[in-house]
Parts: C-alpha cells; structure tokens; sequence
C-alpha cells in the first residue's frame, strides 16, 4: 500500500487535477463534506485559512494499493479513515475522489486543515512518518502484502540506506507526455561523464550534446534539456556520490552559470530565432564582385566570444539584481497584506465581543427568578423548553458569525489576490522587457564588434596593398630628391 501525501495551497489547481478525465479512464466523488463542486469546497477551506494567519489550507494525499488487490468500497473508506486517525485530522471536511486509470484503482483524499474552533492549522509534521504507519496498518488489516518504506515501516538492519526510487514524479510525467525516456537520458549523461577528465570538459560535452548547464535553485547543478526541463544533475548519474560530483566539477563555479530561470528564457529565445530553412539558404553571389566576407581568425573569434561572455555575464548579474528586487516586493507586499489582515481580525473580533455583550439576554431579577425556578421545579417542560431556546439562540449566534467570518476571510483573500496578480503581472512584463532588451543589446554589441574587426582587416589589407604597390612602382631617380 502506497500513500503520498502534503499539505498545500492552489485550491482551483487541485481541483482541476482531480476531475480530468483526459489522463482517467473514470472519476467518482466517494464523499463531498460541503456543498457545491469540488472546487467550490477547495476555494472555501483554503480561504479559512487566511483566519489563522497559514498559507497552506489544503491536505492532499493519495491511496495507491497493489494492482493485484481488489478493495471493497468499505475497505477503500477504512482505508480513508486509517490515514485521517494517522495524521491528526480527525472532524476536518474531507473530499474523497476514485480515479481509474489503465484498470487500476486509486483514491485521492483532500481534508480542509483549518480548524475554525481554535483558529488554528492542524499540524502535518512529521507526515511521512504517519503515511507508513497507516500502510502498515492497512495491510495488516486488509491482508496485503507488506512494502517497505524510509521511516515507519523501515527495518534498519536490511534497510540500512534509504530507498531511492528509480525515477521521480517529473520524469514520469515527462515521459507519459512523450519526451525522451529518462533511461536513456541518463545514459547519455553517463557516458558524457565517464568521457570527460574534468568538469569543463564535461560542461563543454553537455553543451555539445544540446544540453544547457545550469545554477539550480536548490542543488548544485542542473541542466536543461531541448524543452527547457531542468533535470538535477546528480540524478542523472546513477551511482556517483554528491560529494563525488561537487569535486569532479570543482573547476566550475556555479556563480558564473546562468540561473534555471535565465537559461529557460535563453533556450526560448534561441529556438524563436532559429532560422527557418528558406531565411538558411545564402544569397546567391553576383559574378560581378564576390561580397563573401573573408574568414574571421581564431584570434578574431576569440575576441568576439570573450565579448559575449562579458556581456552575458553582466546580463547575468542586472537578470539577478532584478530577481531580488522582485523577492523583495512580493516580500514586503505579503508583510503588508498579513499587517492588514490582522488589523481586519482583530477588528472583527472585538466587533463580535462587543456584539455578543450587547445581545446577550439580561437575567430576570431576584423575584422573577424565583418565580421561574418554583415553576421549572413543578414543570420540567418548561425547564426543558427554555434551554432548548437558549440553545436555539446559541446556535443562531454561532451560524451568523461563522457566516460573518467566512464572508470576511473571503474577501480578504480576494483583495489580496488581486494584489499578488498585480505584482505578478508587473514583475513578468518588466522580466520580458528586460531579456528582450539584453538580447537586442547582445546582438547590437556583437554585431558591431564584427563591424570593427571587418573594418580592421580592410584597413590593413589597403595599407598591404599600398606598401605592395609602392615596391612594385618604378625606381626613382636619386636626383629628384
């Protein structure tokens, strides 16, 4: 039994991952604790959770058994219950969802993690751990065969290494998309690896083979692929230790290599400015006069290529500057949003305490009183009916300020997604305008450079011809001097 699971936010993502009936031969909602779709349900739970001040409202975990089993619908909820009692999530609204997909069954479980009685996220610590306790718990119960896991389920004597799989969740989905087979990928590294005696000449290997050597965001290395994938480097060469890796590539510092983000948009913007097979055939030549630009030396193509790279590594470092100025808006912007959104709640709350004052009943006086309890003492109805009302009146409070909070929050969460939108938007206009005008100014640098080599090499041809022409000339006549 295989179960993977996080917390997380983008309500209307997940929702649209769990009803596609393109990639699933069949989709069925097992269990909708709210009214409405799916996604209506996502977009309310993750918008309480802006009320505990979280960012993560959602839960999502799927529940994979061995195709050879067969589960009941009652096993297939225990099952859903096993992993709720695991993970702390006992009385949360959970959205159960079946897909189908190439005859195999399996479920997906969502659970809101705001807990609206204590304003308070519902811990996922240590969730993995939690994941193979309720395996372990449902192949016991259901009969299946045990799968050992990294933690819970882990005998450490057998197991001394944590398992790796042999291909992640995007290599998978790159392959189900029809791209290169990650086996192969890695074998090609590999073999680029194993021909190389340094880490230049691997890098210069990697590029010779199409790929992009890269600043990954969080590992050492990357590289990027045709499609601009970024693939971890260090999974790509099976067997080789990290520690192995950084000291092979020792040579090459990782500052200097461009970010995934600017090796993404460069490889874009290459396959835009490929030439197409008409614009790649060459002017015919008139037989008048022969334009053909004389062949450039290896000093001349050193020259322009050290220009490049000055120029790439400036743009490299204005690309940078930039993304941290946009970190630091949408930082400052998340600062004000959350000042904001605890300034509203608080308001609110003292609006509520002050309100709950206000409406609640005024207990009768001293003979009024007695005579209420001398009747309730001889009418145990009438004692009955009058906690039924408060309890009526409780409810009735407790309903409008769930519906006043829910009303609150949702506009919270509405103004500040506009405002992230904005940002966003602004932030990727400047980012575009920004790669467009280093490329106009990388194309511009480099095409005048070429100019003031070619002219160069005019001017030193005229001033071979003249010295040639002048030896070539008759001879003077000393008395003309």
């Amino acid at each position: 039994m295989i179960i993977k699971g996080k917390s997380r936010a983008g309500a209307s993502q997940l929702a649209q991952h769990l009803g596609r009936a393109d990639t699933n031969e069949r989709i069925e909602i097992l269990q909708l604790d709210s009214a409405g779709t799916p996604a209506e349900a996502f977009r309310d739970w993750q918008t309480y959770t802006l009320a505990t001040k979280g960012k993560l409202g959602l839960y999502h975990a799927n529940i994979d058994p061995d195709a050879k089993y067969e589960m009941t619908p009652q096993q297939w909820m225990r099952a859903v219950d096993i992993l709720e009692e695991e993970l702390g999530l006992q009385g949360q609204p959970r959205a159960v969802v079946m897909h189908e997909k190439n005859g195999r069954e399996h479920i997906h479980v969502v659970w809101a993690r705001a807990d609206m009685d204590t304003m308070t996220l519902r811990s996922d610590s240590m969730n993995y751990q939690a994941h193979e306790r309720a395996s372990l718990r449902m192949e016991q119960e259901f009969g299946h065969d045990h799968v050992p896991g990294k933690h819970a389920k882990r005998d450490r004597d057998a197991q001394p290494e944590f398992p790796t799989a042999e291909v992640n969740h995007d290599e998978w989905q790159q392959r189900e998309r029809g791209g290169i087979d990650h086996r192969e990928r890695k074998a090609q590294v590999t073999a680029l690896y194993e021909a190389s005696d340094s880490g230049p000449a691997f890098k210069a290997a990697l590029e010779d083979a199409g790929y992009v050597l890269a600043r990954g965001d969080r590992r050492d290395f990357v590289i990027l692929d045709d499609d601009a994938k970024a693939h971890s480097l260090g999974r790509q060469l099976p067997g080789l230790k990290a520690k192995d890796l950084r000291a092979f590539m020792a040579d090459i510092d990782p500052e200097l290599l461009p970010s995934v983000k600017e090796a993404r948009a460069a490889i874009r913007e290459a396959t835009r400015a490929q030439p197409t097979p008409e614009q790649d055939k060459p002017e015919p030549s008139t037989p008048e006069r022969d334009n053909t630009p004389p062949q450039q030396s290896e000093a001349d193509r050193e020259r322009v290529a050290s220009l490049r790279r000055a120029i790439i590594e400036r743009h490299s470092a204005e690309l940078k500057e930039q993304e941290l100025r946009h970190a630091r808006e949408v930082e400052t912007l998340q600062e004000n949003q959350q000042a904001a959104a605890d300034k509203a709640i608080l308001s609110f709350a003292q609006e509520q305490a002050q309100r709950t004052i206000k409406e609640r009943p005024q207990e009768p006086g001293g003979i009024t009183r007695l005579i209420r309890t001398i009747r309730e003492t001889v009418d145990e109805e009438a004692r009955r009916q009058r906690k039924a009302d408060e309890a009526e009146r409780a409810r009735d409070a407790e309903d409008r300020r769930n519906d006043e909070v829910r009303i609150m929050v949702s506009g919270l969460n509405a103004a500040q997604r506009a405002e992230i939108d904005t940002l966003v938007d602004r932030q990727g206009r400047e980012r575009a305008d920004l790669i467009d005008q280093q490329s106009r100014d990388l194309k511009r640098r480099v095409e005048d450079e070429q100019r003031a080599i070619a002219l160069e090499r005019e001017y030193e041809q005229r001033r071979r011809d003249a010295l040639a022409k002048d030896r070539e000339g008759p001879e003077r006549d000393p008395r003309a001097r």
